[in-house]
């Protein structure tokens, strides 16, 4: 089945990514289009950086936040437009649990670690481009971002990759 992407008006299989905005309204996008537009609301002031936020409202305002769902990433877009929006007294420590590595993360960094270790490189391509790009040797840090297109490859998961590589 085919259907229409929201952003570029291409048609494309699947049932692609579905972004529900602040008002209710769904719309299907392409992986292309869901990704521009995920990096969009990513670089937005968000209520949860506010020093007023709570989970469910403005402690400030008493408003509830509607949020706009991207994917599995919610996003509270009403402080680009909230004149009470303040980082100062920030409430929110969670997040500095956002700067720690996940155990997925910290297991592809020790096997990309074995990989050099051993003098070997293993291949992958990026989700995105398509470019080939290399983990091991040759290239001990495990790449963020592609160089070719700055597409995310935080969603390869690289330590099952090299999991099932690994002689």
């Amino acid at each position: 089945m085919r259907f229409e992407c929201s952003g570029c008006k291409k048609s494309f299989s699947g049932s692609g990514l579905v972004v529900t905005s602040a008002n209710g309204e769904q719309k299907s996008y392409c992986a292309d289009c869901f990704w521009v537009l995920r990096k969009e609301y990513d670089k937005k002031k968000t209520c949860e950086d506010c020093g007023f936020f709570d989970e469910e409202s403005c402690k400030k305002t008493k408003v509830a936040f509607a949020p706009v769902k991207a994917g599995f990433n919610t996003y509270f877009v009403q402080a680009e437009t909230c004149k009470d929006y303040t980082t100062e007294k920030k409430a929110n420590p969670d997040k500095k649990k956002d700067k720690e590595l996940t155990q997925t993360q910290k297991e592809a960094i020790a096997l990309a670690k074995n990989l050099s270790q051993k003098g070997q490189s293993l291949t992958y391509y990026c989700c995105h481009c398509g470019a080939p790009l290399k983990i091991g040797a040759r290239a001990p840090e495990i790449q963020k971002t592609c160089p070719r297109c700055k597409g995310d490859l935080e969603i390869i998961n690289l330590s099952k990759f090299i999991k099932q590589h690994r002689s």
